[in-house]
């Protein structure tokens, strides 16, 4: 049994490593995706302007996301961050007190062997990290949707402080000003479990109204209908059904989906006991929030990977509470390999998806060459999963292995980033050819590029068709923009 010092001295390992990893490298790539570059205009346009109220993408009202993320990174703006930064450290750090506020809280409701488990898991996740590394909506939907179940674990067995009835209204109302009436939709299992506490559920609603209300009414006041109808009638409704916006997947898109967001430890989420969700109201209450959540998401003909993200934080609990109720030495071993080898592949994984993102790859051995040169700090990252989940005792294998990802982790930002910032990011781009700003046009780019170079421009390059100028971008090879002369 370790000693208070001895667990304060594990506890702060933990959280310098995860904190490393969270933070090392974070402006490393420019901004990525279609998505990160608006928000970030949008939330230094906030900062410049004045105005926190309507958001504004390069001069015009842009209504398809609540403020909370713009505030985020018109605040980081404000501290004087860098462009990449402002958007992107906010969230960071945001993430990084929502593991431990989670913890805390589980701490409380499971102890602290089942807390531990769940927060280590989930800062150690794949998804959650990528998600808490870009100025994207999804981490403050999630952090603050997973604050609300947090609060609500403790009244579903008698609890009936005023005090989390507040916290768990205005979490909701921060998820709300996250990302609109999503975490309203995943809430919706909260309605059956609390409803013995039906008399206080005015105190949560007060509570929301107090923390979301304030800026729906400001922005529907000064913007109106235009607001209501691109806010809600697009983002929100025609979003469950409609083919226009882009992302339409099939029904069992979220299967593998899931699978991948786990990762590495997907393979524990067969250490689920049915047996102890029935009987717990607090498993069946995450469990079902999970469920319920999933089959939303796959009803929707919309879809992205980073709408799973709330509901992981519920996930790792019930697979948590499966591993302490078994018995962390009583596991077989079997269970730690399976995730010690996907840990072992991430090094490999660095050489091979800098490859796949400016070239194709036709066969096996073609992929086999990507991965080469074998270099000495590889072999250690590979062998140190396997020798940990193979030969360490089992007390100290789990956290080792957290701390193995940790470590990979780091290497892969550090091989991956240079290959995007370099071949999926505008930033490098932009720095070639930012002399010649006033003399080029868009001709026909993707909306990634056509975002990013706009993001570093603090405008979008004007169209072709309708300003023509002598130096004209067309996409190149994997959609890079090239530079074509005209005469």
């Amino acid at each position: 049994m370790l000693t208070r010092r001895q667990r304060l001295l594990v506890l702060g390992l933990f959280i310098a490593a995860i904190a490393s990893l969270y933070l090392y490298n974070l402006n490393g790539t420019g901004v990525l995706d279609p998505d990160e570059p608006r928000y970030a205009s949008v939330g230094r346009a906030m900062a410049r302007s004045g105005d926190w109220v309507t958001p504004q993408l390069w001069g015009s009202p842009w209504f398809e996301k609540p403020a909370l993320l713009y505030w985020l990174a018109g605040l980081g703006t404000l501290s004087g961050l860098d462009m990449d930064m402002a958007g992107r450290l906010p969230v960071a750090l945001l993430s990084l007190a929502f593991l431990a506020g989670w913890f805390l809280l589980l701490r409380a409701e499971f102890g602290e062997p089942t807390a531990a488990i769940a927060t280590l898991l989930l800062a150690t996740s794949g998804a959650w990290l990528v998600y808490s590394s870009f100025c994207l909506t999804d981490l403050p939907l999630a952090a603050f949707f997973s604050i609300a179940v947090a609060l609500s674990l403790p009244l579903l067995r008698g609890c009936d402080s005023f005090r989390r009835w507040l916290g768990l209204g205005a979490a909701l109302g921060l998820a709300t000003l996250s990302k609109g009436l999503v975490p309203l939709v995943l809430a919706i299992p909260f309605l059956w479990f609390l409803r013995r506490q039906w008399r206080r559920w005015w105190i949560a609603a007060a509570a929301f109204f107090i923390v979301a209300g304030p800026w729906y009414a400001l922005v529907i006041a000064r913007n109106g209908y235009p607001f209501i109808e691109d806010f809600f009638l697009k983002q929100h409704f025609a979003r469950f059904y409609s083919q226009t916006l882009q992302h339409v997947q099939p029904v069992y898109f979220y299967i593998p989906v899931l699978l991948g967001t786990l990762f590495p430890w997907t393979p524990l989420i067969l250490l689920i006991r049915p047996r102890s969700v029935r009987k717990d109201e607090r498993l069946r209450f995450l469990a079902v929030v999970f469920v319920f959540g999933f089959v939303f998401f796959s009803a929707s003909l919309n879809k992205l990977p980073g709408y799973l993200l709330p509901l992981l934080p519920c996930l790792f609990v019930v697979i948590a509470d499966g591993i302490t109720e078994r018995g962390i030495t009583h596991l077989s071993r079997g269970w730690l390999i399976a995730s010690g080898i996907l840990i072992a592949l991430i090094p490999f994984a660095g050489q091979l998806i800098p490859v796949l993102l400016v070239g194709k790859i036709a066969s096996t051995r073609q992929m086999l060459f990507a991965m080469l040169p074998i270099t000495l700090g590889m072999l250690v990252l590979f062998a140190t999963p396997l020798v940990v989940a193979a030969f360490a005792h089992k007390s100290v294998a789990g956290g080792l292995l957290v701390l193995s990802f940790a470590v990979a982790g780091i290497y892969l930002k550090s091989t991956i980033y240079p290959v995007l910032n370099e071949e999926a990011s505008a930033r490098s781009l932009w720095q070639q050819i930012q002399g010649e700003s006033d003399r080029m046009c868009d001709a026909g780019l993707k909306r990634t590029w056509e975002y990013g170079l706009a993001f570093y421009r603090g405008s979008p390059v004007p169209l072709c068709a309708q300003h023509p100028a002598p130096v004209r971008l067309v996409p190149g090879p994997a959609g890079r923009p090239i530079m074509l002369r005209v005469p």
